[in-house]
Formats: C-alpha cells, structure tokens, sequence
C-alpha cells in the first residue's frame, strides 16, 4: 500500500512540485565532487591564472573571502547556480600563454557550456546553461501548478503504475533523454487510465474507451473528444518522436521543450482524471 504523505510533504508538493529525489534546492555531493574534479583539469599552462581569477570573481561576488573550492561547500543550489555562471565566464576568457613564438591567447576550459551541462545530465541536477546563463528544465511556473498536484495525485492505491511511470519521465526530464521522458510520460497516461478501470491494449483505445464511459456531463460533451484528440497527439509524439519503437540512425533528439509539453500534459492529465474519479458517486 502507498504512504500517507505527511502534511509538510504535501504543502511541499502543492506549492513547489518536489518531494524526494525531485528536491532542487540542494546540489549532490557527488556533483560538487566531479565539478572541482573538472576544474582541476583545466588548461595546465594558465590553470593557475584561471584558479586565481575563478577565487577572485567569487569573492567579489559573494563577498565571503575563501577560495573557489570553499562555495560549493554548502551546496545550496541558489549559489552553486551563480558559481556555474562564473566558472562559464572565467573558464572561456582567455589568458596569455607565452611561447617562443609569442603569445598565445589560451581559454582555460574550452567549450565549457558544454562540460557544465554534461555534468548536469550526468547527475540529473535540472538546470541548463545556455549563454553563461541557467535555466531550471521546465517551467518553473508548470511545474508548481502541474507537476506537483500530479505527483499527489499519483498517491493514490492502484495507481503505482502511474506513479512509478510518471516519477520516470520526470527523471528522464532531467537528464536531459528527451526520448524516454515521452515514452515514460504517455506510459503513465496508459496507466493511469487502466487504473481507473478503462480497457484498451493502446493509448487510443483507452482514449474511445474513456470518452464513452460516462465519466464527463452532458453539458461537457466536447471533453472527451478534445481529451481523445489530446491523448492521440501524445501518442503520435511517442510513436514519432519517442524511442517506445526506435529511431533510425542518424535521427535528431526530440527538442527538450516538446518533452517538456508532454510531459505537462500527462500531469494534467492525471490531475483531472483523479479528481473526477474521486468525485464520482460511488
């Protein structure tokens, strides 16, 4: 059986979107670990001119006096954010590095965006550098008003299924599989229509299945049509653009910002499936 979420964990999800292993405001250890790991790895003939920097952008910036390594310490999320931001720039500045042909102006990270976001990916912290820039992986504002009411949802006896497909495509979200979150995210969508109690071997058999079960008033007649088309659009996206069937080789990653909407939808989805459920007439 399902736990009880206690109150604080469900004003938590109500009012943030997170629980658990979704929590943003605290950065893995292990991601620290790997980022003072990467910028030890820096360019050997302006490492220390670029270390030296990095201590000095942080320092003015956070106004604590301690060396570059000393702000990811706390981990708190918020600081370690602003501290990527810096690293972007101190990383791609370059610096001179003398030859006996002159002077070579060498970057101590190339391609440094690029190493900032593999990381990210690698320990699903959801945020993204574009532009020396980060941004959280989804919308802020859907994630607070969709994804949270759907993770309480999905605390429901007889949804685990649900629950544990939905928990994946937010996962996969993340880490940037763009691919996988489709696929996980029209998974729980089945799901949770088999939950209730609709029959169907696909999506759009459990779509017809669902617009004629009663469930939506007369005066909604166009609901089940629209929520058909609505679950037949995430399919064609699975089918299309997911990896439920493969990909040929060679085929471009599906946009993150489509993940993203499918992703919205399926939580909107669960959240209206579960409150007509729960007030139907027994």
């Amino acid at each position: 059986m399902t736990r009880r979420l206690r109150y604080s964990e469900r004003k938590r999800l109500a009012e943030t979107g997170a629980l658990g292993d979704l929590v943003h405001d605290r950065i893995p250890a292990e991601f620290a670990i790997a980022l003072q790991n990467a910028i030890k790895r820096s360019e050997a003939s302006v490492r220390e001119d670029f270390e030296s920097g990095l201590t000095h952008a942080c320092v003015e910036y956070f106004g604590l006096d301690r060396g570059w390594q000393g702000f990811l310490i706390d981990r708190d999320a918020e600081s370690v954010l602003d501290f990527l931001e810096i690293l972007a720039q101190e990383g791609q500045r370059t610096r001179p590095t003398w030859g006996i042909a002159g002077n070579y102006p060498t970057p101590a990270m190339p391609g440094v965006e690029q190493r900032i976001n593999d990381l990210l990916e690698r320990f699903r912290v959801g945020y993204r550098m574009e532009r020396g820039e980060m941004h959280k992986v989804g919308s802020p504002s859907l994630e607070a008003e969709v994804i949270g009411p759907a993770l309480l949802a999905v605390q429901t006896g007889g949804w685990e299924e649900v629950e544990r497909s939905f928990r994946e495509a937010l996962d996969h979200q993340r880490g940037g599989e763009t691919d996988d979150a489709l696929t996980a995210a029209n998974a729980a969508v089945e799901a949770a229509l088999k939950a209730v109690g609709l029959k169907g071997k696909t999506l759009k058999e459990l779509a017809k299945a669902f617009r004629s079960s009663g469930r939506v008033p007369v005066y909604l007649a166009r609901v089940p049509e629209l929520l058909e088309n609505l679950l037949d659009r995430l399919h064609a996206a699975r089918s299309i653009e997911g990896d439920a069937h493969g990909k040929p080789p060679g085929a471009d990653d599906v946009p993150q910002d489509l993940a993203d909407l499918a992703i919205h939808w399926a939580g909107s989805f669960l959240v209206y499936l579960h409150e007509s459920t729960r007030q139907a007439p027994a």
